[in-house]
């Protein structure tokens, strides 16, 4: 149990103000630096009347990388985490395909072996089957 008055000497009371702090920093800093990004975004694209443009600063504060698949996954319900794990060269094969020119999931993620991506692909498959195929 952690003691109500700080104790500097703790380890659980430094870990929870270091947690407290990144906390602050995701919700608060990140999600105004993101909404920022977001408007100079659409601005710049309605200007230059594109739909995508490289060095999007938005895309990669919202999604912590400028790499198409990762962003597509990413918004399709897939974590960051899961993200990566797909797109690992030995799994992007086994579990990524092209099917009239969109990307799709292979059911075959749904018995992958990572616990966290199964559940998260089994969530995104009730939400969005279209995604998935054979």
């Amino acid at each position: 149990m952690v003691e109500e008055r700080y104790n500097p000497e703790s380890k659980e009371h430094k870990n929870l103000v270091i947690a407290e702090s990144l906390s602050v920093i995701e919700n608060v800093l990140l999600f105004s630096i993101s909404n920022y990004f977001r408007k100079f975004s659409m601005e710049y694209k309605a200007v230059h009347q594109v739909e995508n443009f490289d060095n999007d600063w938005y895309e990669y504060v919202e999604y912590g990388t400028t790499n198409p698949t990762t962003i597509f996954l990413q918004q399709n319900g897939f974590s960051r985490e899961a993200s990566i794990y797909i797109q690992t060269p030995s799994n992007y094969s086994k579990y990524v395909t092209e099917v009239d020119g969109e990307k799709k999931i292979k059911r075959s993620i749904l018995e992958c072996g990572n616990i966290g991506v199964e559940t998260e692909a089994q969530d995104i498959q009730f939400n969005i089957p279209e995604l998935f195929v054979e």
